[in-house]
């Protein structure tokens, strides 16, 4: 008969000398010593709370991809394991479905009792949980709908004044006016948000975090205004002195933010306006105007960038845009070749041609090529694997009382069929101890149509795409000219069976080679 195995972890929400996590895993070990387990792996959280998501926390997803290969999971105590009963009783579905056993040191789980009394605690804490959420929901519905602050950092331009039961905005004189100023310069005097942005910077105005800090005593942390910062503590409804909440299914943030209403349907006010309405809808108003592409989707970065190198000095290429007449003229510049400043002869080329070029090379060479992704065992399969498993069990028990012959039993058993595919899926997922290379089921050039600019420089990439341009000969026609470009692969990393980490060493060592070369080069001319 085999030893039995198991694998201990420990949890802290913060990380004091008293309370380090040595005792407690002493603790575990001693306990697995007199049951005659092995330890086979232990995994620790620090300055991570009870209360986050199991897949948030890294120690806790090393217990989840060794579930399906130990016996055991061994903690101090049971609030080791979470301060939350919805992650508790997942750990609990997750573990149930790889046949291992929670258990803590202190003996109050053990594998004798374990299925009681977990499942006791569980319920006594379920109630308790819903208590107290009941309870905050009350509390904060009251006070949203007085207009009450509801705690963390006031908006930009306002500061929390009041007692603790009615605590309401105050105007931050300091702040307020750069919002008015800024307000006036861009309705009245053409300025622009880049512009601003850099003024603001060049004043030493505080951006709103760095602002707080000050003001509550707190130490700087030497941040600077960006213009999205600008744009949404000027768009937000805030400054009308409205309290804010996010729509429901957009990111929270200054742009999806609405008011929060009353009965009446109007805007509940927590403090007085800093802008009117006209001149919070004429802010609005321009910045919706110049918002490149609000609404729709965004190119991102250029094709090329981090990818095009100049062969003078090893430095990217950035593409500079320029329409004229509705004729793209952008091209791709070495900026340490402009200017009095330069430090080598001009190295510029015609970004259209130069990107198509690239485009066909890269697809001739790897259109074809089957796209893997790299699959790091995180634990989440074994995750999945309850969640499934537990639906094909309630399936199960729901078939049992229709009539087989009928049209619900058929689609029961067409959704049985479907999760029970997935389950065998997982279940292979979930005994790899090791990351790997998985296909997408799609090739290179499938995926290459369905990416943006962005998503395709990070292909380009993931290949290890090095483009080299070499300046124009003095005196050649001024037309494109594929001779002084040099592409270069390095080829997928699955097909060198490459985890990210040494990818990302592979790609250090081959970009010193190639300044080595280009130095070399330069110092033969």
């Amino acid at each position: 008969m085999s030893q039995p195995t198991c694998v201990i972890y420990d949890r802290l929400s913060r990380l004091f000398a008293e309370e380090a996590p040595d005792h407690r895993i002493a603790a575990c070990k001693a306990y697995a010593a007199q049951r005659g387990w092995k330890v086979v792996h232990i995994a620790t959280d620090t300055n991570v709370s009870g209360a986050s998501r199991l897949e948030d926390r890294p120690g806790m997803r090393e217990v989840l991809s060794w579930l399906p290969r130990t016996d055991y999971v061994l903690a101090a105590k049971l609030d080791r394991y979470a301060r939350s009963v919805l992650e508790f009783q997942r750990l609990l579905d997750a573990a149930k479905s790889t046949s291992t056993t929670i258990v803590t040191a202190d003996g109050v789980v053990s594998p004798e009792n374990a299925s009681i009394i977990i499942n006791v605690l569980a319920a006594f804490a379920e109630y308790e949980r819903d208590m107290i959420k009941a309870r905050i929901t009350d509390s904060k519905r009251h006070f949203r709908a007085r207009g009450n602050h509801l705690g963390g950092l006031a908006p930009y331009g306002y500061a929390v004044s009041g007692p603790v039961n009615n605590k309401r905005w105050a105007i931050d004189e300091s702040a307020a006016s750069i919002l008015r100023e800024c307000a006036d310069k861009l309705i009245n005097h053409g300025a622009s948000l880049a512009g601003l942005t850099r003024e603001l910077n060049e004043r030493g105005v505080l951006p709103p975090a760095e602002h707080a800090r000050e003001r509550d005593g707190r130490k700087l942390r030497g941040g600077k205004w960006h213009t999205t910062t600008l744009r949404d503590v000027l768009y937000t409804p805030a400054v009308r002195g409205w309290l804010v909440q996010a729509v429901p299914g957009q990111k929270r943030g200054a742009i999806h933010n609405q008011p929060v209403l009353n009965a009446e349907g109007k805007p509940v006010s927590a403090g007085p306006e800093i802008f009117s309405a006209d001149t919070w809808a004429a802010v609005r108003a321009i910045l919706d105007g110049k918002a490149k592409g609000r609404g729709t989707d965004r190119t991102g970065k250029a094709l090329l960038l981090h990818v095009a190198l100049c062969s003078e000095c090893n430095g990217p290429m950035y593409r500079q845009r320029r329409t004229v007449n509705g004729k793209d003229y952008s091209t791709y510049v070495c900026r340490k070749g402009v200017g009095k400043q330069g430090i080598h002869k001009p190295n510029v080329i015609i970004a259209r041609n130069l990107e198509e070029l690239v485009t066909a090379d890269y697809l001739k060479r790897f259109g074809g090529f089957a796209l893997m992704r790299w699959a790091e065992p995180d634990g989440s399969a074994v995750l999945q694997l309850s969640e499934v498993t537990q639906q094909i069990e309630r399936l199960a028990g729901n078939l049992a009382q229709l009539d087989p012959s009928g049209s619900a039993a058929r689609v029961v058993i067409g959704q049985l069929t479907a999760l029970e595919k997935r389950q065998a899926e997982l279940q292979a997922e979930a005994a790899h101890a090791e990351g790997r290379w998985v296909s997408t089921g799609g090739t290179i050039a499938d995926e290459w149509e369905r990416r943006n600019e962005e998503g395709r420089r990070k292909l380009l990439a993931d290949l290890g795409a090095r483009v080299i341009v070499r300046p124009a000969t003095p005196g050649a026609p001024r037309r494109f000219d594929p001779q002084r470009v040099t592409a270069t692969y390095a080829g997928p990393a699955w097909r060198r069976q490459l985890d990210p980490a040494q990818e990302a060493l592979v790609n250090i060592a081959r970009e010193e080679d190639l300044a080595d070369a280009m130095e070399a080069t330069n110092r033969q001319r």
